[in-house]
């Protein structure tokens, strides 16, 4: 029957309902076990029957949440075991409400069995099930915005986080579906704790893992972050429900002129379009109405159609104007903006302006009504009532409509493009007027907005064009732009937002380290998918610059690393907070760093391109910080780029220099030429950068248009020489040889030949005047040299060319020579004389290389040989000349060279035609030769022949007589021109009868004529080359000399120059490297402290494996100077090295041989008297105070040490005008050795609080600086003397430093020369005698000023051992037997020890009288004593084994128990350690935290652990307070002084001394000893230890006998004698009494705030004095004065009413609006120390806003929280404000000082705290202790400083109860007071003396002791006769209050 169920109507439903319908359903599927075949049919007919009964009716689906609920039904289910596909479709049906396929026309009306079915997947055991519905879930989320936003709303964020924890047991696909479903709901809205629990989700079990959800989580992320861009991104009202809407409190009077309406919406189409046209059918959507209780007002709503009507309703009209045309109904966002303004003048024209997206759509003329009554009925997207309104409790607040929970955001939407058309022409179509009363029916009835709004504001002025323009392009970053807003509703979200709430963008970069981790996952591409064409790198030309698109950035997120940075892009696109938290929190860098340790596989074209778009979005954003970082450490930073392949590399260097190319300016100082080269050098070696370089000078001079600026530039001295040092370098190749060469001579190597031929040429012949003979041996030398480097080395080009090279030139510089008309004898000499040489260089070489015998040669010659004919035209000379030519030719025509050989041939002819030849052997001669080479063209068919053949027809006519050549050679063919000789004379050449001719008569003539012409010229040239190498050798010799010189001259030139050079530019390198590396590691640091953060407990990446936590002690301190807080130590070393080698070796050896060594150095330096100090102000400095106001200037510059309990720090320290800083120089800081960035810090002088002058090792070298907010640093200077005209004796370094200070100093430092002075002008031991501070205190201030500081373990503060009973079960504090004697020193306090502690003082006698008599070789206060009582506290542990040699000292020798150590001391006098401050306050230093092993007693084999305690103390801390109560006891209150005397006073030294058994060995002294006397360093350096070692003696505050401490009842009687003095309320708890004073704000306001400043800045009776701050609940601010008890003037107080609280005119309030809903508490307000300040929170636009209460106005408004700030408080010292939101962060702030005073707050926050999941409720910080401490929800919880927990108290939401809690608990310490009524806040005032209390009715309380003085008559007149307030206005503390409760 079931199965039959499809629709049941309303009335069956509600049948149904009232018989118990769904228990009964659920327990047949319960029961229905005993169907077990039919199982699965029964549980589906069973959910259909759920389904209909459910069926659209809300009144059904809340009683079956109410009854059933769906958890149960989903336990039910799954009991049933696996389901079936058909029951899950059933539940997807439920969802939908019909069937699930049709779900995206139905949409969701029942979203909880979605998050049935989420939950359910992982139990699914099918697969294709967990698909399945995935799939399903993924798409129906994504149809519509409705859709998403009900899932939203319904948490389904958070169920689907919860399902993906299951990950082993979902598919990969189902999972990816689910996050890919994250993406879509998040782009909807994403609220922190979604983000965070997404982020959590992905956390690995073990480090440097990948967890299998981080890309798809990752490409959810990007689309959420895409998707809310400032288009979409909204939160919003959901205005759907017809019931929706928001009220408003009713307005009583309208405060300003106009009405303006401004207001983002969304609506999407009705499903169903009524039938507009009949009258009245529809409905208006209203968009807001303002009536008054006559039905009077403004009212907007959209019909629907979508048309805008704006409607005004006076008594008798109602006024209509229409926006025609415009449809509103399109799913996307506008901005509307209505603007009614009245007429200028009375009777002129009111009207209306509509404006949409900015744009001014309408102007008309519009009735504007009477705004004189109240408008009581306000609604705003609601149907609304028209005259009546709820009372206000029933106003929804905040006012949220009901689908929306608060803190619900709901975002989306697009912003419709602004393209509608213009103004409408004619105002009547849209104006339209009917009598009031009629609207509904004219326009249809009113129902809400049904569709979304996002931000709503109301002015009450008329808005401007401009300004409607900004609030449209203000968009979601709404500010505050007119501070006369009545109303303003805005809400928003986005994890754009979101991440700032959960630690800000450093949130992400997990991911990427994650995506590291991804061993061989490279990204996922399908197969053969490759980069689209367009986005492949061009290697030739420009980069191409992509435009975002979503389209171009779905390619790039195929690469993962390419989607983290897009990620990036869409977080910080448009939101200046995220900008600003990426600068601030180094994201840049640290992406950057992450960058260079993703594997090179992944990183390709995609990774560079998506980096393009972060740029160019950062660019378009105008962000020049956050741009000039990422070019810094992603763009040009190359060890990033340097991996990949080879596309991506050549892509990155072109994107660089298509964005250079745009800028040059602007990247030429940063990223200019030095920066390339450096990359090049270090990115790809140093020899191709040096090629590389030289190639682009070498192409730059060939073919820059500016060479010739280079070339200059080239030969500035330093420049080209640096050339010829690259070639001494035998580390470079030969390639760089080359291209060195190449540079110097710009060309080829042939050219480089042919200049230093020219040079050589131009030496050896224009160099030598002279034409001697041994002129000619020095040109000799040059061929000599030539053959002689050609016989031993390959040259670039053989020795004989060059020789020929030269030979061809100096005949062309012959034949000029001789030309010349002025030529001389000489120079005919020179050429004959060269002629000689090329014929021997010719017969010699050019035998072997025919390639010698040129043309050029030949020309020359022949043009020589023709010009010296002149000369020589007869005698011997002419001979040798002609034999010479005839030889030369000859040897040219047997060449191979056609073109040498016709020449010289035809030479040869011309000259044998005019030559007479008359000697036989000549003719012979001519005629072999020439035969000679005819027959081997003949024989060898060249066309030699022919040339030859004209040749031999003239010589053998010539000599045909001569040679009988007619009786040998009878067959010879005619000479006489027979046409047919050629051929004729060829055949007879190779005839017996010429052969034998040629043979047998014409050789051997031949040869003997060279012999007898030639053969003497040999041997004369032969001699003259033996000649010019001899001279040769001997030159070299020479040379070699010389050389050495020359070597020097060029070391000296280029050499030494180049080196200089080099050494500077590796210089500069190496620093560069350094730099970069310190960077680097300064990035990771960064990074590694953020991650602490990340990965802590609260974290969004907490470690799913908690680590141990390790502590050590912060150097920070509170105002008592305790050192109280621990931090996590991350560099924790458990030290176990030190524990073994202390076990296995035992005892240590001491070596006393270096002791007595050093006491002999010590004897040297022993100093007998001291001086004091040289203090006096330069006088040149006594201007600089005055120069304060005008621009910093350094005033002085010193080296220091900065001296730590751990180290020294090596350094500078810089005062200037306003600053004193200090830059570390050690070189740990470069390598990155300390967690903070090195030690370097910075303060405003006007923070100094205190400077002493201090002692470092014994001498008076050092400084002590304490600053506001309780920081010290403590400086040790050089000793040298500084001699200035003032004092001849000059001034230390410390000295002149501390004067210097106090020259500028601001009036709240004091400065005096000594201890003494400065104990005696602090009036200390006074406050101390008479019980004004406590004798902790006490203490502490006199080891202060006695030098003792915390940061030199030889000067440690000491304190006494006070107490001597350690054994007892009860400390009984009034026994005077449980203490110690103070009177003497701890070595005596043992009566038995006294005698030899005597006799050993007498006893002594140094022979050499250097070493003084003394009673104890020890001292009571020494580095190894505080290290032993510290040692299980870090840094001390590493201290102790650093002293022990690298191991623990033995355990029995260790600080186990604290009643053995006493015991020790009793029975060794020589044993005289003192305490520490610690054990007065620290309980930590007695517990064994870090669990090191400390080792085992020898005798007991007791393991030692946490220090045994006195039988008295349950625990550390009881110890603690006991030990402190001890301290503060009467007992030794009484005796204090007495020990105070001994170790800082009279008994300190001196006879005094001795009498008290009080001297110790001298080195303790101050002044005993001066180690600048020692010049030895080692001498020196030992001497320190040994100093460091026996400890340091305080210095003496006083030189008589410190005064008694008064007792309790002395001073109770001095103050009831004394004026003034006011009773500390914490003292006298029982006898407190309540009085009221009237404030003046109206009656019934509540005081919200009231406060005593902690600065006063005025007297009591000058007026207006703002002494008592308090702020009303309807924000009015006054400013009372106020005066504590004095008898001369009242009983109690004195209170003066601020008089302008009462006037409404000069009232001054805080600039609201507050945010809606909001309660107004006192911690929304805290006022600055010197109550000029008010701080505000609450604010509707999230601002902390300023105050200046002296003004009265509002100075400042920062808005950097995502919501509302719930919560603010200042730290003691005035430096910092905390904030905290509903956002969940809190904020640190710092307030702004200008000469001490505070002036408003810095504009971005210092730090940012995460970790909250909850609206943060309360903070507070303390600066000195560098803590915050924040809380949410309504509990009082008690922690130590050190985060122990001691206590908690639940506490009653209204507290009528003023309750006093007991210290160290929280024990009621007094009845509570009954204030009647709910008190709304508390403060103490600052002297302790009242208690205000501020209550709901407006009343101030002031509690005080109530034990008044009477009132002496006529006081009060008398003091106040110069005040002009009336008496009126002075409340004195009379009026008491009933406390009582009046039941």
């Amino acid at each position: 029957s079931l199965r039959t169920i499809d629709y049941i109507p309303p009335v069956l439903q509600a049948i149904f309902l009232n018989s118990n319908c769904f228990e009964h359903l659920i327990r047949l599927l319960q029961n229905c076990k005993v169907f077990q075949g039919q199982l699965d049919c029964l549980a589906v007919s069973t959910i259909q029957a759920l389904t209909a009964v459910l069926h659209k009716s809300p009144a059904a689906k809340e009683v079956f949440k109410e009854r059933i609920g769906y958890a149960h039904i989903y336990e039910v289910l799954k009991s049933l075991g696996q389901p079936s596909r058909e029951l899950l479709e059933e539940l997807m049906n439920m969802a939908a409400e019909g069937d699930h396929v049709s779900v995206g026309i139905l949409g969701i009306s029942n979203v909880q069995p979605l998050l049935l079915l989420i939950q359910w997947l992982p139990e699914l055991e099918s697969h294709d099930l967990q698909i399945f519905i995935s799939n399903w879930l993924k798409r129906i989320c994504c149809i519509n915005r409705q859709s998403r936003a009900t899932c939203v709303n319904a948490n389904m964020v958070i169920r689907v986080i919860e399902t993906l924890n299951f990950h082993s047991s979902l598919h990969r696909t189902c999972a990816e579906n689910l996050i890919g479903l994250q993406g879509s709901l998040g782009s909807q809205s994403m609220s922190s704790e979604e983000l965070h629990r997404l982020i959590r989700l992905l956390r690995t079990n073990e480090p440097k893992q990948s967890h299998p959800y981080v890309i798809p989580v990752m490409r959810a992320i990007l689309a959420m972050a895409r998707k809310q861009g400032l288009d979409s991104a909204m939160q919003y009202f959901n205005l759907s429900p017809s019931m929706a809407g928001i009220a408003v409190p009713p307005i009583h009077k309208w405060p300003g002129s106009a009405f303006s309406f401004n207001a983002w919406l969304c609506l999407d189409q009705d499903q169903v379009t009524p039938d507009i046209t009949s009258k009245g059918g529809g409905k208006r959507k209203q968009l807001y109405s303002f009536f008054t209780g006559s039905g009077m007002g403004f009212e907007a709503f959209i019909t629907c159609s979508g048309t805008l009507v704006v409607a005004v309703c006076t008594k008798r009209e109602y006024a209509t104007v229409m926006l025609p045309e415009h449809c509103l109904c399109d799913s996307l966002w506008h901005n509307i903006t209505i603007v009614h303004m009245p007429g200028k003048r009375p009777f002129g024209q009111s009207f209306v302006y509509i404006y949409v997206n900015g744009q001014q759509k309408i102007s008309a003329p519009l009735r504007f009504p009477a705004m004189n009554e109240p408008f009581t009925s306000c609604c705003i997207g609601s149907a609304g009532q028209r005259t009546t309104t709820p009372p206000p409790s029933q106003i929804p607040d905040p006012p949220f409509s009901s689908p929306i929970t608060p803190h619900r955001t709901s975002l989306g939407g697009i912003l419709s493009p602004a393209s509608w058309g213009g103004l409408l022409g004619k105002s009547e179509l849209i104006t339209k007027l009917i009598s009031a009363g009629t609207q509904d029916s004219e326009w249809g009835c009113p129902t809400s907005l049904e569709g979304q709004l996002g931000s709503v504001i109301i002015f009450h002025e008329s808005l401007q064009p401009s300004q409607v323009k900004a609030l449209y392009l203000a968009g979601k970053w709404l500010l505050v732009l007119w501070t006369r807003i009545p109303l303003c509703y805005s809400k928003y979200t986005a994890c754009t937002d979101m991440i700032n709430c959960i630690g800000g963008l450093n949130v992400l970069f997990p991911l990427l380290e994650q995506i590291s981790f991804l061993s061989g996952q490279v990204p996922e591409k399908s197969e053969g998918e490759t980069i689209p064409q367009e986005l492949v790198t061009p290697i030739e030309g420009d980069w191409v610059v992509l435009s975002s698109t979503k389209a171009s950035e779905a390619r790039l997120e195929k690469n993962i690393v390419a989607t983290f940075i897009l990620m990036i892009k869409h977080f910080i696109q448009r939101h200046p907070i995220n900008q600003d938290n990426l600068i601030h929190s180094h994201g840049v860098a640290t992406l950057g760093a992450l960058l260079q340790k993703v594997p090179g596989s992944l990183m390709d074209v995609n990774v560079l391109m998506a980096l393009q778009l972060l740029i160019e979005q950062v660019s378009v954003e105008k962000n020049v910080q956050l741009l000039q970082q990422m070019y810094q450490h992603l763009l040009f930073d190359f060890s990033i780029w340097n991996r990949g392949d080879f596309p991506f590399r050549i892509g990155h260097i072109q994107y660089l220099s298509t964005i250079i190319k745009d800028s040059r300016r602007l990247f030429r100082k940063k990223y200019g030429v030095q920066f390339l080269l450096d990359t090049l050098r270090i990115y790809y070696g140093y020899e191709v950068y040096l090629c590389g370089i030289l190639d682009i000078l070498f192409s730059l001079l060939h073919t820059s248009p500016t060479r010739d600026q280079l070339f200059l530039l080239l030969f500035e001295p330093g420049n080209a020489d640096i050339l010829y040092a690259l070639l001494l370098n035998q580390r470079y190749s030969d390639r760089l040889r080359e291209l060195v060469f190449k540079v110097i001579h710009l060309g080829s190597e042939e050219e480089l030949i042919q200049l230093l031929t020219d040079v050589l040429l131009c030496v050896m012949w224009k160099g030598l005047e002279r034409f001697d003979d041994a002129v000619w041996i020095e040109r000799g030398q040059v061929f000599s040299a030539l053959t002689k480097l050609g016989i031993s080395n390959e040259l670039l080009q053989p020795s004989d060319e060059i020789k020929l090279n030269l030979l061809e030139k100096m005949l062309e510089w012959t034949v000029t020579d001789n030309r010349d008309t002025k030529a001389l004898p000489t120079h005919a000499e020179n050429a004959f004389r060269l002629l000689l040489i090329v014929q021997d260089f010719l017969q010699a070489e050019g035998l072997v290389n025919s390639n010698l015998w040129t043309e050029k040669l030949l020309e020359e010659l022949v043009t020589l040989v023709d010009s010296l004919s002149l000369w020589y035209s007869a005698g011997p000379e002419w001979i040798k000349l002609s034999q010479v030519q005839v030889q030369l030719l000859l040897g040219f025509i047997g060449q191979d060279n056609l073109q040498v050989c016709a020449m010289a041939a035809a030479k040869l002819n011309t000259l044998l035609q005019t030559k007479v030849i008359e000697s036989q052997a000549e003719a012979c001669y001519l005629l072999g030769k020439l035969e000679g080479i005819l027959s081997r063209s003949i024989k060898e068919k060249t066309e030699t022949y022919t040339f030859l053949i004209p040749l031999v027809r003239t010589l053998v006519s010539k000599v045909y007589q001569l040679l009988f050549m007619n009786l040998h050679l009878p067959s010879l063919p005619l000479t006489n021109g027979s046409p047919s000789f050629f051929e004729d004379f060829r055949e007879y050449c190779s005839s017996d009868e010429w052969q034998v001719y040629i043979d047998k008569y014409i050789i051997p003539y031949m040869k003997q004529y060279e012999v007898n012409t030639f053969s003497d010229g040999h041997e004369h040239m032969a001699l003259y080359w033996k000649d010019c190498y001899e001279a040769l050798m001997v030159n070299m010799h020479k040379r070699d000399r010389e050389r050495g010189e020359s070597k020097l001259k060029f070391q000296e030139c280029f050499v030494e120059p180049f080196n200089r050079k080099a050494r500077q530019e590796n210089l500069r390198y190496n620093s560069m490297l350094k730099q970069l590396n310190s960077q680097h590691t300064a990035t990771l640091r960064q990074w590694r402290a953020a991650q602490l953060y990340l990965t802590c407990e609260q974290g969004p990446w907490a470690e799913r494996k908690q680590n141990p936590i390790y502590w050590k002690l912060s150097n920070v301190e509170n105002y008592s100077r305790m050192r109280l807080k621990l931090v996590q130590n991350y560099n924790f070393n458990s030290h176990q090295e030190a524990s073994d080698l202390r076990d296995n070796l035992g005892m240590q050896q001491t070596q006393p041989s270096s002791e007595s060594l050093l006491l002999e150095v010590v004897k040297q330096v022993k100093v007998s008297d001291m001086e004091d100090d040289i203090l006096e102000l330069p006088e040149e400095d006594t201007t600089a105070g005055e120069e304060q106001g005008q621009k910093e200037k350094l005033v002085l510059s010193e080296e220091c040490e900065f001296i730590t309990l751990i180290d020294v720090i090596p350094g500078r320290l810089e005062v200037t005008t306003q600053h004193i800083c200090f830059y570390d120089g050690s070189i740990e800081k470069e390598e990155g050795e300390h967690h903070n960035i090195g030690f370097d810090f910075k303060w405003s002088l006007s923070q100094i609080r205190e400077i002493h002058l201090r002692r470092y090792n014994l001498r008076r070298s050092a400084l002590e600086i304490f600053l506001t907010d309780q920081t010290n640093y403590f400086l040790n200077f050089n000793k040298e003397v500084w001699n200035c005209q003032s004092s001849p004796g000059g001034l230390s370094v410390r000295n002149k430093v501390y004067s210097r200070i106090l020259s500028l100093r601001s009036p709240n430092i004091y400065g005096t020369r000594s201890p003494q002075e400065l104990f005696k002008a602090s009036g200390l031991m006074q406050k101390w005698v008479n019980r004004e501070i406590s004798n902790f205190d006490y203490l502490v201030q006199l080891n202060t000023m006695a030098g003792r500081t915390y940061n030199d373990l030889a000067q440690y503060p000491v304190f006494p051992w006070i107490l001597r009973d350690y054994t007892s079960e009860e400390l009984d504090l009034n026994n005077p037997a449980v203490f110690r004697d103070l009177s003497k020193p701890i070595g005596v306090v043992n009566e038995k020890n006294a005698k030899a502690v005597q006799e050993k003082y007498e006893n002594f006698e140094d022979p050499l009288g250097t070493i003084d008599k003394f009673h104890y070789g020890t001292h009571y206060s020494n580095a190894a004593g505080v290290m032993h009582y510290l040692i299980r506290v870090e840094p001390f542990t590493t201290l102790h084994i650093q002293l022990q040699s690298g191991r623990f000292d033995c355990a029995d020798r260790q600080f186990h128990s604290i009643p053995a150590t006493w015991q020790a001391l009793m029975d060794n006098p020589n044993d005289v350690k003192e305490l520490i401050p610690e054990f007065f306050y620290f309980p930590e230093f007695l517990e064994n935290q870090n669990k090191f092993n400390l080792g085992k007693l020898q005798i007991s084999k007791e393991v030692v652990n946490d220090v045994v305690l006195p039988k008295w103390a349950k625990s550390p801390e009881d110890f603690i307070c006991k030990h402190r109560k001890a301290l503060e006891s009467e007992y030794v209150s009484a005796h204090l002084h007495e020990w105070i005397d001994l170790i800082f006073g009279y008994k300190q030294r001196g006879p005094a001394a001795v009498e008290a058994l009080n001297v110790f060995y001298y080195c303790t002294y101050e002044g005993a000893v001066d180690l600048d006397a020692l010049t030895d360093e080692k001498e020196r350096k030992a001497l320190e230890g040994m100093i460091n070692n026996f400890g340091q003696t305080p210095c003496q505050l006083l030189k008589e006998p410190h005064p008694a401490r008064l007792s309790a009842e002395e001073v109770v009687q001095r103050q009831t004698k004394s004026d003034s003095s006011t009773l500390n309320l914490f003292q006298h708890l029982p006898e407190l009494k309540s009085f009221f004073v009237e404030v003046g704000i109206s009656d019934g306001v509540p005081i919200v705030k009231a406060v005593v400043p902690r600065n006063q800045s005025r007297s009591f009776m000058s007026q207006g004095s703002p002494e008592i701050l308090v702020t009303s609940l309807n924000c009015i601010i006054g400013t009372h004065g106020w005066l504590p008890y004095d008898r001369n003037i009242s009983n109690y107080f004195t209170f003066i009413r601020d008089p302008t609280v009462t006037n409404p005119k000069t009232q001054r309030s805080i600039n609201g609006p507050f945010a809606p809903g909001l309660e107004i508490t006192s911690k929304l307000f805290v006022v600055s120390h010197d109550a000029k300040l008010l701080f505000s929170g609450g604010h509707w636009d999230n601002s902390i806003r300023v105050t200046s209460l002296t003004k009265g106005k509002l100075i400042g408004q920062h808005v950097r929280h995502m919501d509302i700030v719930t919560c603010l408080a200042i730290d003691f010292c005035g430096i910092h404000l905390i904030s905290g939101s509903r956002d969940t962060t809190c904020m640190i702030w710092q307030i702004v000082q200008q000469g001490g005073v505070p002036v408003g707050l810095a504009p971005k926050p210092l730090q940012i705290l995460y970790g909250h999941t909850d609206e943060v409720s309360s903070v507070s910080i303390s600066t000195e202790l560098d803590m915050v401490v924040s809380g949410a929800r309504n509990a009082l919880h008690l922690y130590s400083v050190n985060g122990k927990y001691l206590g908690s108290e639940t506490l009653k939401y209204l507290m009528y109860f003023l309750y006093g809690f007991a210290y160290f608990s929280l024990n009621l310490s007094i009845s509570p007071l009954a204030m009647r009524l709910p008190i709304r806040c508390i403060s103490v005032t600052k002297e302790y003396s009242h208690i205000l209390v501020g209550l709901e009715d407006g009343k101030l309380i002031v509690v005080g002791v109530g034990k008044p003085a009477e009132m002496r008559s006529g006081q009060l007149s008398r003091k106040l006769w110069g005040s002009s307030k009336r008496l009126s206005q002075i409340s004195s503390g009379e009026t008491e209050y009933n406390t009582q409760d009046s039941k």
